[in-house]
């Protein structure tokens, strides 16, 4: 087996080959790191002109004159193949010796450790005591330190949902009672979709913005916005998505009150079988009875809807934006990374109908995981991220916890000398 520099096209067939590719390991991924000025390499074990593993190596800079390799959510292989997995990585450690420079790796592989069911623990996955296995023989350390607490760790649990070679209508009737209720309401409260472009990243900071100064979620910075913006220009419509919850106020109003209309024909034509039956003698029926008593308080609901919607529209205008996400798609995955609403218009429901748009495009994209991606791993009800577990948990999908983080030393008494493992 040889370990070289993989060809950008080279590296991209054989990622969009495998099962399963976290998007930090596509070579849009890397060309993003690049333009804020960062070498990026991709390499490769390969056997008879065969790519066997790849990975997406970026160095980032340690203390001025030093380095760390670091790969995130990869590398691209085979994690049951034992004598590939320790292969790639001893000549992964011998190729990067060559540069003086770098100290260490850091590496997240993207490897479930244990199974859940929702969110309870099962059994331990082969794949990660190999790669334990393969870590320790090196040298390398499992850091025991979580993405909230030290930033330069990646998240090691996530919320994801298998919908693989599902419809859409199969997928929503696979969730939970609130979603499916959230995702019919599309059509009926004037909310649409839209799909913005990278110009448009703007919208995506100001509700992010207003999220973290109401929530536990940390501030988006400027240079993270400035990330977002430039995956959605390299990876394309198809790769990198915005997708916002706007409200059509005038289209609101119209079609609640066409509902109204039609809701007071049948009260109406109710109400006169009632007189007929009085002035017969004889009694209504239960079903009537009913009928007449839903569509009573249907009008009710409308009459409060209309209200609520007219107040919107006298403070914020004929289209108010409502809540807006950030997606990314890599070989058969979805990935929600991020997402924020404006708490005044929870009611519209915006971030249920995102959800909604963006089963539609899944189920119609050969997307097997639909990651809905970072939780603390806290499952109490006094987690800190408590409320976006629930929301997740609404989905009906199971937590994955992956193998974490591990440093592996490469000119080991220098990388000890700086502070670098661990």
């Amino acid at each position: 087996m040889e370990f070289s520099v993989l060809s950008p096209d080279n590296y991209q067939k054989f990622v969009n080959s495998q099962e399963r590719c976290f998007y930090t390991q596509l070579v849009e991924y890397g060309e993003v790191r690049q333009s804020d000025g960062l070498e990026v390499e991709r390499v490769g074990l390969v056997e008879s002109g065969q790519i066997l593993a790849a990975a997406t190596i970026v160095y980032q800079p340690w203390k001025r004159i030093f380095r760390r390799a670091t790969i995130s959510y990869g590398p691209v292989l085979n994690w049951d193949d034992d004598v590939l997995v320790g292969e790639f990585f001893r000549q992964l450690r011998a190729f990067i010796a060559a540069k003086r420079s770098v100290l260490a790796i850091r590496v997240n592989p993207f490897v479930v450790r244990r199974e859940y069911e929702d969110i309870t623990p099962g059994e331990t996955v082969s794949a990660a005591a190999i790669m334990d296995r393969v870590a320790q023989e090196l040298g390398g350390t499992l850091l025991h330190r979580e993405f909230y607490e030290d930033s330069s760790v990646q998240i090691r649990f996530a919320y994801t949902k298998d919908i693989g070679g599902m419809t859409y209508k199969e997928a929503a009737a696979s969730c939970g009672q609130v979603v499916r209720t959230a995702f019919n309401r599309k059509g009926t409260n004037g909310v649409e979709v839209r799909f913005l472009g990278p110009d448009r990243i703007d919208v995506l900071a100001r509700v992010l913005e207003h999220t973290a100064s109401r929530t536990e979620m940390s501030e988006i910075s400027k240079k993270t916005i400035e990330y977002y913006r430039e995956l959605m220009e390299r990876m394309g419509p198809d790769g990198a998505f915005l997708p916002v919850a706007i409200l059509d106020c005038p289209t609101a109003l119209a079609d609640l009150d066409a509902e109204r209309h039609e809701v007071e024909a049948k009260v109406a034509a109710l109400e006169e079988a009632h007189e007929k039956a009085e002035a017969e003698g004889r009694a209504v029926g239960k079903k009537q009875h009913n009928a007449l008593k839903e569509h009573r308080a249907r009008l009710e609901v409308i009459a409060r809807r209309e209200a609520e919607v007219r107040e919107v529209q006298a403070d914020h205008g004929d289209e108010v934006e409502l809540a807006a996400s950030f997606f990314v798609h890599s070989p058969h995955e979805l990935v929600y990374l991020v997402s924020g609403a404006y708490s005044e218009f929870q009611s519209f429901q915006g971030i249920y109908l995102i959800h909604r748009a963006m089963f539609e495009w899944a189920t119609e994209h050969d997307v097997r995981w639909y990651n809905m991606f970072g939780i603390s791993g806290d499952f109490s009800e006094h987690a800190s991220d408590a409320g976006v577990l629930h929301f997740k948990r609404q989905f009906r999908g199971n937590v994955e916890e992956y193998v974490g983080t591990y440093d592996i030393p490469v000119h080991k008494h220098l990388a000890a000398w700086t502070g670098m493992i661990g």
